[in-house]
């Protein structure tokens, strides 16, 4: 019987977020950059965090990127930021299976 062990999902996980390095945000139909703001890995999901704190208006899309600017994930929404600070969560779940 094959069976996948949890070295190879946690390495995955681990290689997924090596490559993200970024994001990109269109808001007011203006695209910003932004650090990756927190990382969380718990068993087989990774959460990145991005935080919006000073910007203002309609966020209506959001892009986790690579090094060259490749987008990797990206989210619709229809956000109006006002003050308040904003955090876009992007779950990642691995999941690997044996195929016969």
């Amino acid at each position: 019987m094959a069976e996948i062990q949890s070295l190879l999902v946690d390495e995955t996980l681990n290689f997924i977020d090596s490559l993200i390095k970024k994001a990109k945000i269109i808001i007011n139909g203006r695209e910003i950059e932004k650090d990756i703001h927190r990382t969380k890995k718990d068993g087989d999901v990774l959460r990145k965090y991005i935080y919006l704190d000073v910007e203002k208006g309609l966020v209506t899309r959001a892009a986790l990127v690579d090094a060259q600017g490749r987008e990797l994930y990206v989210k619709a929404l229809n956000h109006q930021k006002g003050n308040k600070g904003y955090l876009i969560v992007f779950p990642i779940k691995q999941s690997i299976e044996v195929i016969s």
